[in-house]
């Protein structure tokens, strides 16, 4: 029992995601479903091709006219793996990456959870459960969420270790675990994990096992250092926080709770779903996750860990279980609406659905605690633990019967209640296995029996996962990421013009499927869904990312209201404003693969405009009007009035030999008088303009782009993106982490005080 390591996790670990997976660990395929192939993989792609440019990915320039993206933060940027994918080819680097953190997370559990019970054994449970569980395989699509979670463990290890026992070395690998947390871009389950922490500290202080002041001032000391490391991401982060769409009072933060009836999928995962495309079983109303399944067996052992045991964890772990499964439900369970209501800042995760990971991250810690409880073989803990064990399988059996009986005399069309049944059946195998291998591995007389028996408790919890993991994730072969031919006229190109999707074939592309991955994932490239544009170097109108930027997002709200008329064509494809925007080409209304060649549309760069100094609701309406004229007339905000000397339209004005890159515009300007220059990208304050190499003011023009005024004559201009708080937080990193490593290797000339 007391055999099995850290490695014979990660090697059981590793062996069934091959089973999982065979064709993504052996690069024949991967990954694509979902956000993976829309999101994750196009944003590895535009940090891949940086890294190989030279450049730091500041700005993106492909989507949403024009984005901040380092600054997203779940773009993992200035997560150092990271490096994985940058350095090494697509996709497989990228799947790697995912996989490899599965891994990080089974080993990183383990040893949380065999520093607290000191059971090898029960450590493996708790390992295998949090590694392969749904919510992980789930994660698979994402890079920040899921390095959030793997590195969970380790953070809750180190940082308790720190403030309990202290010492330089033991700060500092806290401060680095935490900050290997805190780069990875998943905020709500960073705060998750610090909130976790936080009553684990007040738990042992009340009790009086460590002291007030000098936790106190070790935990302040370890979140300077947090907080140093990862100020070259929070820094930037914040900056865009603070001119994005996002409002302060988080009304957007009731999508996709679980629902009602979502306890139940703990035990039977696919209980009231509906059977998507490539046999995945969501949730009705729940686009974030797919699963949540924790192991019956590791449930019923955590049921036990509740009712025997009475240590602090435990109750801790217990209370933070039954938070998350009751704020999870969102405003149906009550206490997140009346939270919500007092503290509006509890809306920060967006998503009710994603309180789930507390409990996902506490219920292989309580299987480790129940499983702990036998003791090694002592008669009388046996006995204490074995019939209680018995009544928790028991329980979980009758709400299996009680499960499917719902299934299938709560008839609804679109539930199959016979995937319940199929499923409720294997799960109660399980648990009925489970139970078995646990009492004969306490009752064997012999050490060699009982090490035989103990080794099946991990692998049929690992089976159990892997068999309900097995579509949660469907894979394509890597062809699908090859090239690609599109059904236009011409491929807009960055600098040119741009492609842009219509609001009927984005809805469409949001909901369509195939029972065939590659003609699904070629047909979702085809039409530049979401980020597919960005492997495809194609410029467009919109775009996924987590914050847009405040006056873009209301351009958006433009866009997004199209419609289709009684002609089945697009009024909006002969808007003016898709002239500004350079829209060549826009998706068809009756199909998705088909593009309409648009051969209205301005250069992105113009010169002569008359400006008009206008509010910004008004800018929008005139914006938002077939009389809008932006080839002679731009919108300036009215404070601007005082410092904008061009009074008339400068029909002669040239620009000459435009040069664009990802964060740098370079052209020259000829022109007899005075002129406006507008640039159709968007308006963000780290975009600086030069004329001649000397600074000069860059306007807002048209609610969310860029103007700037050029005198008479033939000028160089230049606009340069310059991120001055991705700048000072990388001095502050490199700094903070000097401090780091002196700390840790610099002489130790005093033992470490203990407790």
């Amino acid at each position: 029992m007391n055999r099995l390591t850290a490695g014979h996790v990660a090697g059981l670990i590793v062996v069934l995601l091959f089973a999982l997976y065979p064709g993504v660990i052996l690069g024949t395929h991967s990954f694509f479903f979902r956000d993976y192939g829309v999101f994750t993989y196009p944003v590895a792609y535009f940090a891949h091709e940086s890294f190989w440019h030279g450049e730091v990915p500041l700005w993106n320039p492909l989507n949403n006219c024009g984005i901040p993206f380092l600054a997203q933060w779940n773009t993992s940027v200035c997560y150092p793996p990271s490096l994985i994918f940058m350095l090494f080819p697509l996709p497989w680097s990228l799947n790697y990456f995912l996989l490899g953190h599965l891994v990080l997370a089974g080993v990183g559990m383990y040893l949380l959870a065999y520093h607290w019970t000191q059971n090898r054994l029960a450590a493996s449970v708790a390992g295998v459960a949090f590694a392969l569980n749904g919510l992980m395989l789930n994660c698979l699509m994402w890079t920040s969420n899921l390095a959030a979670l793997s590195w969970e463990p380790l953070v809750v290890l180190w940082v308790e270790q720190a403030w309990r026992i202290g010492g330089r070395r033991k700060i500092v690998i806290a401060a680095l675990a935490g900050a290997m947390q805190m780069l990875s871009g998943a905020p709500e389950i960073i705060v998750f994990t610090w909130v976790i922490l936080g009553a684990m500290w007040l738990v042992q202080v009340l009790n009086k096992k460590t002291s007030l002041m000098l936790t106190l001032r070790r935990l302040f000391a370890l979140i300077v250092l947090i907080a140093g490391l990862s100020a070259i991401q929070l820094l930037p982060f914040f900056d865009l926080l603070k001119h994005s769409e996002r409002d302060s009072a988080f009304t957007m933060s009731d999508g996709f709770p679980m629902p009602i009836w979502g306890w139940a999928d703990f035990i039977v995962p696919v209980f009231h779903n509906f059977k998507f495309i490539f046999d995945v079983y969501l949730q009705p109303q729940q686009a974030w996750i797919t699963s949540y399944y924790t192991g019956i067996g590791t449930l019923a052992l955590a049921i036990l860990a509740v009712w025997r045991m009475r240590q602090s964890p435990v109750r801790v772990l217990a209370a933070a279980t039954l938070a998350g499964l009751i704020l999870a439900l969102g405003n149906s369970g009550f206490v997140y609406a009346w939270l919500k209501h007092i503290a509006p800042w509890i809306g920060f995760a967006r998503y009710p659905i994603k309180f789930v990971s507390i409990p996902v991250f506490a219920i292989p810690l309580l299987a480790a605690y129940g499983l702990s409880s036998f003791g090694n073989g002592n008669s009388q803990r046996v006995k204490q633990s074995e019939r209680p064990l018995c009544f928790s399988a028991a329980f979980l059996l009758f709400m299996v019967v009680i499960i499917l009986a719902a299934a299938r005399w709560l008839i609804n069309p679109v539930f199959e209640w016979q995937a319940a049944w199929n499923d409720g059946g294997i799960r109660a195998i399980f648990l009925i296995a489970t139970v078995v291998a646990v009492t004969a591995t306490i009752r064997a007389k012999a050490e060699r029996m009982r090490g035989l028996t103990a080794m099946t408790i991990p692998i049929l919890i690992a089976f159990d996962l892997d068999m309900a993991g097995t579509h949660i994730n469907p894979t394509v072969v890597t062809k699908a990421f090859g090239p690609l031919e599109f059904n236009m006229s011409f491929l807009p190109k960055y600098g040119q013009s741009r492609a842009m999707i219509s609001e009927q074939a984005a809805m469409y592309l949001t909901f369509a499927g195939t029972t065939d991955p590659l003609y699904h994932y070629a047909g979702v490239r085809g039409a530049l869904f979401e980020n597919c544009n960005i492997p495809e170097h194609i410029p467009k109108t919109g775009g996924f990312c987590s914050l847009n930027l405040k006056e873009q997002w209301d351009v958006d709200g433009i866009l997004s209201r199209a419609y289709v008329n009684e002609n089945n064509t697009n009024p909006l494809a002969s808007k003016p404003l898709l002239d500004f925007l350079g829209v060549s080409q826009i998706s068809e209304t009756n199909t998705i693969f088909a593009w309409h060649e648009r051969n209205s549309y301005l250069p992105l760069i113009t010169a002569g405009q008359q400006p008009v100094f206008s509010s910004a609701l008004d800018t929008l309406k005139e914006m938002d009007s077939s009389d809008f004229d932006p080839r002679h007339v731009v919108y300036l905000p009215p404070e601007t009035r005082d410092e904008i000397t061009v009074t008339n339209n400068s029909s002669t004005a040239k620009i000459i030999s435009p040069q664009f890159a990802a964060q740098r515009i370079q052209m020259n300007v000829e022109t007899p008088s005075p002129t406006m220059v507008v640039i159709a990208q968007s308006f963000y304050h780290n975009w600086h303009a030069y004329i001649d190499g000397k600074p000069t003011r860059l306007w807002r023009a048209n609610h969310a782009f860029q103007a700037l005024q050029v005198p008479a004559g033939r000028h160089e201009v230049m606009l340069r993106y310059e991120d001055w708080m991705f700048r000072v937080g990388a001095m502050v990193s490199a700094l903070t982490f000097f401090v780091c490593g002196i700390g840790f290797f610099w002489p130790k000339r005093f033992s470490e005080s203990r407790p």
